[in-house]
């Protein structure tokens, strides 16, 4: 299983990542992938453009939408889809670090955070 990558809005040296996550072994989909997943349908997206999200989700083309951008961890039902948004694993906008994980068999999403780390802001307010 390769671990799947679409591009956020800070990825600077697009190529550069892309040629040292295919190193690794990873896969690059550009700014939007489709993934096949035990039978469901996955969108993933960074979600940059909020519009395109919810078009995706009100589509009901996908099992599971996985968003990012807003750095909000949740997980809410739309219809038939799965809104997915496992928050921010640098945690440096909003102090939590997390990682989401969606078991396929019965879409059931664990988010789990990895620690808190001091904001931007808190680090500039010292």
């Amino acid at each position: 299983m390769a671990v799947k990558l679409v591009f956020g809005n800070n990825d600077g040296d697009r190529i550069g990542l892309q040629r040292d996550f295919a190193r690794v072994g990873g896969e690059y989909l550009g700014d939007f992938g489709e993934v096949d997943a035990d039978g469901l349908r996955i969108a993933l997206m960074h979600g940059t453009e909020e519009p395109l999200v919810k078009a995706v989700v009100a589509s009901q083309l996908y099992d599971v939408v996985v968003r990012g951008h807003d750095h909000r961890a949740e997980v809410t039902r739309h219809g038939k889809t799965l809104l997915i948004n496992p928050g921010e694993i640098w945690g440096h906008l909003t102090g939590r670090r997390s990682v989401a994980v969606l078991e396929t068999s019965n879409l059931k999403v664990e988010t789990i955070e990895l620690g808190r780390v001091k904001t931007f802001r808190e680090t500039l307010l010292e």
